[in-house]
């Protein structure tokens, strides 16, 4: 396992997948990334040099929002519904169902 953008990657996988490891990065955004470097989306992630690793680094920590960012930047924004006491808010606070989903049945989001 290579240590990359604060993550473990296994070297085994596609260029692609061990991109949509990162918290941030899906697929597509990883096929995104891909393309805009001109790498193959289907390399093994072990085949890369280290300035491929450098500039794959780089544009990622400049373009994307990803790891441990972007979940201090969601807990920041469901703090604010929270302190706003909108509906959203209440829902988030009381552990309900947010996006209008039904909760008839027992495999509802709140556990007591």
């Amino acid at each position: 396992m290579t240590h990359f953008l604060n993550v473990d990657i296994k070297e085994k996988k596609n260029l692609e997948i061990a991109l949509s490891g990162i918290y941030g990065i899906g697929r597509k955004e990883a096929i995104k990334v891909c393309k805009h470097l001109g790498l193959n989306s289907k390399k093994k992630f072990k085949e890369l040099n280290n300035k491929i690793l450098t500039n794959l680094s780089n544009y990622i920590e400049f373009n994307y929002i990803q790891g441990f960012h972007l979940k201090r930047l969601k807990k920041q924004n469901i703090s604010s519904l929270i302190k706003l006491k909108c509906y959203k808010g209440n829902r988030h606070f009381n552990g309900l169902l947010v996006r209008g989903q039904k909760s008839k049945n027992k495999k509802t989001r709140r556990h007591l």
